[in-house]
């Protein structure tokens, strides 16, 4: 038998991608797209309608990722779209800031290929992403500030600089500042600010009143935590 002949039958037979979306749909916690040469979307799983705020995918078909999410993070999305398309390399792994509201903390490993037609002519992509919480299941290989942001999840309670963790990840304070900025949306001050408020809500009830603003001290070198008033 002709391995390839009998898998190339088998799937000609079958009706497109359309055959196998129950399956995708059912993938818990991975979304799935397809989009065409202009960033239209094609086709979404379950997961990815979720992060359109949509609840079906007649309501995205033909669409971009400038009619569901903010600007700086679709115009990064379209870039590395763009990219894939032009150049016809897949991404594989890689890190970004999920699509969700401007300021988010969260993360997407996420991996995009090109499509092509029976011609060999690329029309379009398709992509899958899962969320990472704060990278602290993500290898390191992932992205160059992964180091910093793990460490920024275990030790979110001390004192840290970013001269620190530029030093940490070897880079310079400059470079770390635009690339944290990029990934996050936001700045190093905010994205920590953000961590201490979500381990502070995930406390007993008692310790609220450590999220409020004015009981975290900042400071122009290191960004801590303010002793108490009493």
């Amino acid at each position: 038998m002709n391995r390839a002949t009998f898998r190339q039958h088998f799937l000609q037979q079958l009706d497109g991608v359309q055959a196998i979306q129950p399956l995708l749909d059912l993938l818990p916690d991975v979304a799935f797209f397809m989009k065409d040469r202009q960033g239209r979307f094609v086709m979404h799983n379950r997961r990815a309608l979720e992060y359109c705020r949509v609840a079906s995918e007649e309501e995205t078909i033909g669409k971009t990722d400038h009619d569901f999410f903010p600007k700086d993070r679709a115009d990064e999305y379209v870039e590395g779209d763009q990219r894939v398309m032009r150049t016809g390399i897949p991404i594989i792994n890689e890190v970004q800031a999920a699509p969700e509201e401007e300021g988010s903390d969260k993360l997407i490993v996420y991996s995009k290929i090109p499509l092509k037609d029976r011609k060999g002519t690329i029309i379009g992509l398709a992509g899958i992403h899962r969320e990472v919480d704060g990278m602290r299941a993500a290898p390191s290989s992932y992205d160059r500030l992964s180091k910093a942001v793990q460490y920024l999840h275990a030790n979110h309670a001390k004192p840290v600089t970013t001269g620190q963790l530029a030093r940490m990840v070897g880079i310079s304070h400059s470079q770390f500042t635009r690339r944290f900025r990029k990934l996050f949306g936001t700045t190093l001050r905010q994205y920590l600010l953000r961590i201490r408020i979500h381990a502070a809500c995930s406390r007993t009830p008692t310790k609220a009143s450590l999220i409020s603003p004015w009981r975290w001290g900042f400071t122009t070198t290191a960004i801590s935590p303010a002793p108490s008033a009493s």
